[in-house]
């Protein structure tokens, strides 16, 4: 646990949870993206396993559930599913057992005996993305958990938890990192970028490790830099290149993540690289209003932030968002409130 860097209040809630024999059988790791969460809770699982958790038997009493997962799920049916969530399916396969769409009877690995010690570990990432019938089905493990099973869910959005699997977990909250933590994580990380696009990285994450590599891995700070005068409110600038441009780091983000692994949604894809692109305009906003200037005019780029966020949990298409974002922004500088 040593080695987790800028959560020492989280970890020491964990340490003294297991030394003083507190430690609750279910928790929910919550707090921004990239912080470190899920890291925290596999060393924390890690810890507790000790000596029975070793190379020879890795994983075998630490079950970690991801999206991805389906991929190699027993059904042929989930593995050719896109990974937009984490189905109920999945979750009786790997965790809860009972029936699954296909008819076939699964075991609960969770009620089952731990096969190198005493305990065992379950880490659900994302938690957010098990659906209403994922979050319901889970329930009766949060109620009747079986002895020595440890059940962690990780996520950056616990409002969309269940109230009634909330209230069955130890909450615990994940911080940003300061600045000092973000510089050593940095330091051991050693990450293969320019130092210019590090320290812009580092700025732009607001204390976010994963950010941090998301950004440098997309090429967001390029970007930023081909759109610097369009993001200042200042200029409006030509917004038709800009379009051109943020489509152009989309559709090649996407392509590569799809190469990298074939049943990614496009769909979602498409929305986590425009989610950076909000990233974006958003810290030119917050910029603005830091330094007190044009704060009438950041506060209104902030909702069409808000709105296209909105509109991107709907079906309309990528470019069209794109376009509406640059325009209206580019309206927004021109001081046409008309369109903004």
């Amino acid at each position: 646990m040593n080695s987790v860097i800028g959560q020492s209040r989280a970890v020491k809630t964990l340490v003294d949870s297991f030394e003083n024999n507190t430690r609750h059988h279910a928790w929910i790791f919550s707090g921004p993206r990239g912080v470190g969460k899920c890291t925290t809770a596999v060393l924390f699982a890690e810890s507790v396993l000790g000596d029975d958790f070793d190379s020879t038997r890795s994983y075998s009493d630490l079950h970690i559930i991801r999206k991805e997962d389906v991929s190699w799920a027993q059904s042929p049916a989930l593995q050719r599913r896109k990974q937009t969530n984490i189905p109920l399916d999945l979750l009786r396969e790997r965790m809860i057992g009972g029936k699954s769409s296909d008819g076939k009877q699964h075991d609960s690995i969770a009620y089952k005996t731990p096969v190198a010690g005493k305990e065992k570990f379950f880490i659900i990432d994302e938690a957010e993305l098990l659906d209403e019938a994922g979050q319901n089905a889970l329930l009766k493990t949060l109620e009747e958990p079986p002895l020595g099973t440890t059940i962690i869910l990780v996520t950056c959005r616990e409002d969309l938890l269940l109230p009634t699997i909330q209230s069955r977990c130890q909450q615990l909250s994940f911080s940003p990192l300061s600045e000092s933590d973000m510089k050593r994580w940095a330091d051991e990380s050693s990450l293969d970028t320019s130092s210019s696009d590090l320290l812009w990285a580092l700025s732009f994450s607001h204390g976010s490790p994963g950010i941090v590599c998301e950004a440098i891995e997309s090429g967001l700070p390029a970007l930023s830099d081909s759109l610097r005068s369009f993001l200042t409110l200042n200029n409006s600038g030509d917004y038709t290149n800009a379009t051109e441009k943020i489509i152009l780091f989309i559709e090649s983000n996407v392509s590569r993540w799809i190469k990298e692994n074939p049943n990614t949604s496009k769909e979602a894809a498409n929305r986590r690289a425009l989610n950076l692109v909000l990233l974006l305009f958003g810290e030119s906003s917050s910029q603005s209003i830091r330094k007190n200037q044009k704060q009438k005019e950041a506060i209104s780029a902030t909702g069409i932030i808000v709105d296209i966020e909105k509109q991107l949990a709907t079906n309309i298409s990528i470019k069209v968002l794109v376009e509406s974002l640059c325009a209206r922004w580019s309206n927004l500088c021109a001081g046409d409130a008309l369109f903004v």
